[in-house]
């Protein structure tokens, strides 16, 4: 009795400890890889639009199980990559991806990629948005899974 009572115990303070995500359903074996690619881009500042091949770059992230990720920039005269973890946040009940890019071993330039970067993540239209300042301007970056 004493041994059954000793394993139910193990048991489970065992369970208690398994790290678990926040947000599950964004993070099962199902939903890796993920690829999600740069459909658009807003520039407000000069009420300006792009789209497609129009865009000025073309960008992807590509989002491992492991919650490692790597971003892929390409314009027409150069590729630009970086890697990393993210993570999931719910912030004013929305939830967003954390991208921190690795310092080390990358081909990157502070002025290409913002080092942490934190994407409104929307699940009914599948569809991630970076909100951020470049170079003085804000810029409105959406992407789409593919």
């Amino acid at each position: 009795m004493k041994y059954l009572l000793v394993l139910i115990l193990s048991l489970s303070l065992l369970s208690c400890n398994i790290e678990k995500p926040d947000y599950p359903e964004l993070h099962t074996a199902n939903n890796f890889p993920q690829k999600w690619e740069l459909v658009q881009m807003h520039f407000p500042s000069q009420n300006k639009l792009q789209k497609g091949l129009n865009m000025a770059w073309q960008e992807s992230y590509l989002l491992l199980p492991d919650s490692t990720f790597l971003k892929k920039r390409m314009t027409t005269t150069e590729t630009i990559t970086a890697e990393g973890k993210f993570y999931t946040e719910k912030q004013n009940g929305e939830t967003y991806l954390r991208f921190e890019f690795n310092k080390e071993g990358n081909i990157i330039n502070i002025n290409d990629f913002v080092t942490d970067e934190r994407l409104l993540i929307s699940t009914e239209d599948k569809k991630m948005t970076l909100v951020s300042s470049f170079q003085g301007e804000k810029q409105i970056l959406n992407y789409k899974l593919k």
